[in-house]
C-alpha cells in the first residue's frame, strides 16, 4: 500500500441478494489502474434483523466468480468492530458489500503536488444529494455530457470520435 488514503462503499441490496452485476464496473477501474481494491466483506441481514459476516468463499458459485478478482490484493483490513458498524445500518432482510480501496490515480495528483512545493492539506466528497441540492439553491444547472469541444481561431470545433 502506498501513501495514499484508503476509501470505503457500503453497496446494499434488497432481499439478501448479493449480485455480481456491479463487479464488472468495479473491475473495470482496476484495469484502468485508477484503483486498488484492499479488502471486500459481504453482510447478511435476516428478516428478524440476525446479522451474518459472509467469507467470499461462502458466496454461491455464480456470485463467487463475479468478485473472486477483487479477492487479489485484499488484506483484512477491515475489523469485526469495522462489519458491526457497517451492518448496524442495514434494512432488515438485506445484505451488503463492503469495499476498501486506494485510488491510485491520487498518486500522481500527490506527486505533482509535492514536486510544485505543496502539500495537500484536506481531501474530501461531497455526496451527490447535497451537492443536488446546493445546485438547486444557486440555481445552476447540472452539466450535460457532451461531445468534446476545441475552440479554434474563435470558431468551436467538435471534436469527433471515430
Amino acid at each position: 500500500m502506498s501513501d495514499i488514503p484508503l476509501e470505503y462503499a457500503l453497496i446494499v441490496f434488497e432481499g439478501n441478494k448479493f449480485s455480481g452485476k456491479i463487479a464488472p464496473g468495479l473491475l473495470e477501474l482496476v484495469e484502468k489502474g485508477l484503483v486498488r481494491f484492499v479488502d471486500i466483506a459481504f453482510i447478511r441481514k435476516d428478516r428478524r434483523g440476525n446479522i451474518e459476516m459472509i467469507e467470499l468463499h461462502e458466496l454461491d458459485e455464480a456470485t463467487h466468480k463475479h468478485f473472486r478478482p477483487f479477492a487479489k490484493h485484499a488484506s483484512g483490513l477491515f475489523t469485526m468492530g469495522d462489519l458491526a458498524l457497517a451492518a448496524s445500518t442495514l434494512p432488515n432482510n438485506s445484505s451488503a458489500a463492503l469495499f476498501l480501496w486506494e485510488n491510485l490515480w491520487l498518486e500522481k495528483v500527490r506527486k505533482a503536488v509535492i514536486a510544485a512545493g505543496a502539500v495537500m492539506m484536506e481531501r474530501g466528497q461531497i455526496h451527490p444529494d447535497v451537492a443536488r441540492k446546493v445546485r438547486k439553491e444557486l440555481g445552476v444547472k447540472p452539466a450535460k455530457s457532451s461531445p468534446a469541444k476545441k475552440k479554434t481561431a474563435g470558431k468551436t470545433v467538435r471534436k469527433v470520435k471515430k
